[in-house]
């Protein structure tokens, strides 16, 4: 079992792993970027995490861990779509590398079947936490299908861009404003905002 003092490194290198991967994804990123975000060198990449393949898998797993705790966190007394919706949306916020490497997964999947395993395994993963929160399949059609749109409108990153395309009314009430405003129309922090 590793030390404890090992899964605390392996975090801080998963957490910068997904940082040099949520630009690119998994094709667009070399190992030598990664280390690079890491403050490593390439070999030791190699070392302690294998293949590109396998580090790509387990920065995808690390990555799916906090879209889930964000979830469990907000499930209280049940699904509640908003509560839940705010969570993911305050991720997105907060955290769109973590969002970005999920979203890269899933177009990845079908190339490397070991992603495509990873990506499944998640998804059933957060499709569970819900529907033990209370939702229906009905449900989940709805609220998921809100979840990936907004997957794809930031992988395009629409809400950077979104006053250029006849889709920005849709951008703001996504997210709840563009980069170009100081507030959306719900007093939500710009995108751009730390």
């Amino acid at each position: 079992m590793p030390s404890p003092r090992r899964t605390a490194r392996d975090d801080e290198l998963l957490t910068a792993s997904v940082r040099a991967f949520a630009a690119r994804g998994y094709f667009g990123t070399s190992t030598a970027q990664v280390a690079s975000e890491m403050g490593v060198s390439q070999p030791y990449v190699i070392r302690t995490f294998g293949s590109k393949l396998e580090l790509f898998v387990r920065t995808h797993a690390h990555a799916g861990a906090e879209i889930t705790r964000a979830f469990r966190e907000a499930t209280g007394e049940g699904f509640d779509p908003e509560r839940l919706g705010a969570a993911y949306r305050t991720l997105i916020l907060s955290r769109p590398e973590a969002v970005l490497v999920w979203a890269h997964a899933f177009s990845a999947a079908t190339a490397e079947p070991e992603i495509g395993v990873e990506s499944r395994r998640q998804f059933d993963e957060v499709y569970r936490t819900l529907r033990d929160a209370g939702a229906s399949d009905l449900d989940l059609w709805a609220f998921m299908g809100r979840g990936m749109l907004m997957n794809n409108l930031l992988l395009m990153q629409a809400p950077h861009f979104g006053d250029r395309y006849d889709f920005g009314p849709l951008v703001d009430l996504v997210f709840g404003q563009r980069p170009g405003s100081p507030h959306g129309a719900d007093g939500a922090p710009r995108l751009d905002q730390e």
